[in-house]
């Protein structure tokens, strides 16, 4: 299937009410009243198990506030309470949720797992469209082990209308045009549903995305310049979707290409041609050889880990300034020449289904399905880099191939046996094929498989109850999962190494990766009046290491670093609370929450070495804490306008590490004499030729790794939200103060060095600390102006957005390019219509 522009007519406008509001499912019931359609509330999230159970923290971004927002799915949330970005230049951005990203924040497409690359690498896009998307729901609590083990700081889930749920009247349909002088972005997003048999819709959308390098107050390369190079971004979106809808339900099946192109900001080609050395094949001599570590390096224990980590690079990157405002990329960057780019295709199948009643016993089965094909290819043309003997050279990236193949079903069944009990149960499979590889043979062997050929199998079952007792509604619920992870290996190559080797050799433990985990939830919601609801929940929550944390093994170059995996982890566990409150009066709204997580075997990349810019990191565990609030205040002064106030804060620590053991420490101490020593006691020469002594073990060379701050944890953010309706006019202005960042995270790493002191002429351990850099504030205004109409049976919107009114340096200290700044002052003008 060809896009060329798009294969849809493509309408103008987009329908705005406020600049940002939280609100319920787009297929909540309605009433008509002549031209005025009034949306009428049942408080329900589609991710929730249950309805009316939406908490303080639970949150719905619609529609018409994501058709102003970016096009990335971090940078799309992050203005939401307790959500920040991890951006990468303009073509990826992961949310950060409390503190939490990556495989702790599940994100899902409509209710499945995102078959992506996603959690492996910063650089990688999301692939899930906000764009084309009806909502994104963030849920914590109880209903989050519906979908996922490892997600207490919430389950992320963007629901569009690729498979029709309702049989329209006639033909219905959205458009989108939308220019941005901060990137001349041009966007263009289409949808048609309409009926093609009695009981048979059909929907088409697609999206056409294409922007340039975007603007900035200022970068430094050398030269000043006024936007950050390879910051482009160009996406190609199709759907197609039918749906047989019957009385009790549907079902219905929908087909999804996307083709994404985005440059890769920061990267350095001095650490091109680097290897890591972290392990050796040979632990002594009295210990069997492990030559199968060539092939497979992934294969490592800590047994195998050298004591002198270090670097092959050739080039001088050990002699480049460190990261600053001055030196945004830690090195002379050549802006002239085109930088590395990612080409992403993704295909996905989807299946979705629901009927109602279909027992006396049951109230409805929910079915869902889909299978991704997902691939990527990262390019270099390569570039010229200082030498220190031939002035310059060309460095040559060589090409790398990542790829995901995912399938993933769900079955829930609800129920309710009385009037007071309901519940949810279900099963859920999910089961992904991934490889990230450097197949070049001018690459060094220990980089090539970057992510070995694995397959990961999930196999989960889940339950949920809900309780009520007046107006006080208990859930529970629990997940259990079965995770299996086989690699596939090429055993040729392993003999191959095993049989060219000298002396005893190990033959590998090839058994494949399994694992069980098991996470439960207590919750409770009061509703002390209609105006007044309190909420709390507490969890354990499990989960299993991923395939990234035990498996990878080489360049990870977006965080300036070579990482390994580390096959022995366990799963990590949590124990989590959270407390809220929500009231909505007929003047003032006040939703707020705290919440706390306490972890055991948290999994996290530790500092094993750094030189200059380049880091050398390891998977490791150790105990973590994490705490913090949010709390919104709103206040409605007239009909015509709404003022809140809000802000959030969080905490997070890492502690509980095992210290770094180096040699035995050996002690000279005197025993005696030679009793057939040549000389007497008298003699002068008696004690230097006569005296006896032996080394004696004191003790062990240690450097011992204090508690440290989360590294990258968001910054405090405080900021007021004006919301108008002036008849068609609708205003809106927006300001947040973002504080510094200056809780940095210091690691403590060790090196063999002959300049540490010595014991009997042995190297000692020295330290290597490793500090995070702190972040500047900044202050962030976003005006907006919506002028609505209605024509004809069409409500048309016109939209115009200042971003960055200020043209404030942000810097955003949760991305790995803290030294980067984001977009300048923009512009934004839209226009949508939906008929």
């Amino acid at each position: 299937m060809r896009y060329s522009t798009l294969t849809l007519a493509i309408l103008v406008a987009t329908t705005s009410t406020q600049s940002h509001a939280n609100s319920t499912d787009d297929d909540t019931p309605t009433v008509q009243l002549e031209a005025l359609q009034v949306t009428v509330s049942t408080n329900t999230q589609s991710s929730l198990a249950f309805a009316d159970t939406k908490k303080a923290s639970d949150l719905t971004v619609k529609k018409e506030v994501l058709k102003h927002r970016s096009s990335t799915l971090g940078n799309a949330l992050a203005l939401e309470s307790g959500i920040h970005s991890n951006p990468f230049g303009g073509g990826a951005s992961a949310p950060v949720v409390r503190g939490q990203e990556g495989v702790r924040v599940k994100v899902l497409n409509n209710g499945l797992n995102v078959a992506d690359m996603a959690n492996v690498s910063p650089d990688h896009a999301i692939a899930v469209d906000t764009l084309l998307a009806s909502r994104v729901e963030v849920v914590r609590g109880a209903s989050t082990l519906m979908h996922a083990n490892a997600s207490p700081a919430g389950v992320i889930n963007v629901i569009d209308e690729r498979v029709p749920k309702h049989l329209p009247d006639g033909v219905t349909g959205e458009s989108l045009f939308r220019f941005n002088t901060g990137s001349d972005e041009k966007l263009a997003t289409a949808s048609l549903v309409f009926p093609v048999a009695d009981k048979l819709a059909l929907r088409v959308e697609g999206m056409k995305r294409s922007a340039n390098p975007y603007n900035v107050p200022a970068i430094n390369f050398g030269e000043v310049l006024d936007y950050l190079p390879d910051s482009y971004n160009n996406s190609t979106v199709g759907t197609l979707g039918a749906s047989y809808i019957g009385e009790k339900g549907y079902l219905g099946v929908a087909y999804s290409e996307r083709k994404d192109n985005y440059g890769l900001v920061g990267h350095n080609h001095k650490f091109d041609h680097c290897e890591g050395h972290v392990f050796d094949t040979s632990r002594g001599f009295s210990s069997p050889e492990r030559k199968y570590l060539i092939p497979y390096p992934h294969l490592m224990s800590d047994e195998d880990l050298v004591k002198g980590f270090h670097f092959h690079c050739g080039t001088d990157y050990d002699q480049d300034p460190s990261h600053s405002h001055e030196h945004v990329y830690g090195h002379k960057h050549d802006h002239t020449q085109k930088g590395p780019w990612v080409d992403l295709k993704s295909k996905t199948f989807t299946l979705q289904g629901e009927i109602n009643s279909p027992i006396p016993s049951i109230d409805k089965i929910r079915l869902s399905a889909s299978h991704s094909d997902y691939a990527h290819q990262e390019h270099d043309e390569g570039k010229h880099v200082p030498d220190p003997s031939k002035g310059t050279v060309f460095v040559q990236g060589n090409t790398s191939y990542w790829g995901n193949q995912g399938l993933s079903a769900k079955l829930s069944v609800h129920q309710s046996p009385t009037d007071r009990l309901s519940l949810v149960w279900g099963l859920d499979n999910q089961t992904n094929k991934t490889h990230a590889l450097i197949p070049s043979l001018t690459e060094k062997a220990g980089n090539r498989r970057l992510l070995v050929n694995n397959t990961q199998k999930t196999n989960s079952l889940f339950g949920l109850s809900e309780y009520k007792i007046g107006n006080l509604k208990l859930h529970t619920a629990l997940r259990h999962e079965r995770t299996s992870i086989p690699v596939v290996y090429n055993m040729d190559e392993i003999n191959a190494q095993i049989n060219s080797g000298i002396g005893t050799q190990e033959s590998p433990n090839l058994t494949p990766y399994t694992n069980r985990a098991t996470s439960y939830a207590l919750g409770a919601i009061w509703d002390i009046s209609p105006k007044l609801r309190l909420d709390a929940t507490y969890s354990h929550n499990e989960r299993t290491p991923t395939p990234m944390e035990l498996y990878y093994h080489g360049k990870h170059l977006a965080t300036n670093s070579f990482l390994y995996g580390n096959k022995n982890l366990s799963e990590e566990k949590s124990n989590n609370g959270e407390l809220g409150l929500t009231f909505k009066g007929d003047k003032w709204q006040v939703k707020g929450s705290i919440y706390t997580n306490h972890f055991d075997n948290y999994i996290h990349p530790e500092n094993l070495y750094k030189n200059g810019n380049l880091s050398m990191r390891r998977f490791t565990q150790s105990k973590a804490r994490l705490k913090g609030a949010e709390l919104e205040i709103g206040y409605q002064v007239n009909d015509n306008l709404n003022v809140s106030v809000f802000g959030d804060v969080v905490r997070g620590k890492l502690y509980n590490f095992a210290p770094i053991f180096g040699n035995n420490i050996y002690e000279e101490r005197f025993v005696g004499y030679d009793e057939d020593c040549w000389y007497e006691p008298d003699e002068p020469e008696y004690e230097e030729e006569c005296r006896l002594t032996e080394n004696v073990l004191v003790g062990q060379d240690t450097i011992v790794r204090p508690d440290r701050n989360a590294p990258r944890m968001s910054p405090d953010r405080i900021g007021v939200r004006m919301n108008g309706n002036y008849g068609n006019f609708s205003p809106s202005l927006e300001y947040i103060r973002v504080s510094a960042q200056n809780r940095t995270s210091n690691s403590v790493s060790a090196k063999y060095n002959s300049e540490c002191p010595y014991h009997n002429d042995e190297n000692r351990l020295c330290p290597i600390y490793i500090n995070e850099d702190a972040t500047n504030g900044y202050h962030l205004l976003n005006i907006g102006l919506d002028y609505h109409r209605n024509i004809g049976n069409s409500d048309t919107t016109w939209s115009i957005r200042l971003n960055n009114a200020l043209n404030e340096k942000i810097y955003v200290h949760n991305s790995f390019l803290p030294f980067v700044p984001q977009q300048g002052r923009n512009i934004s003008l839209s226009v949508s219509t939906k008929f």
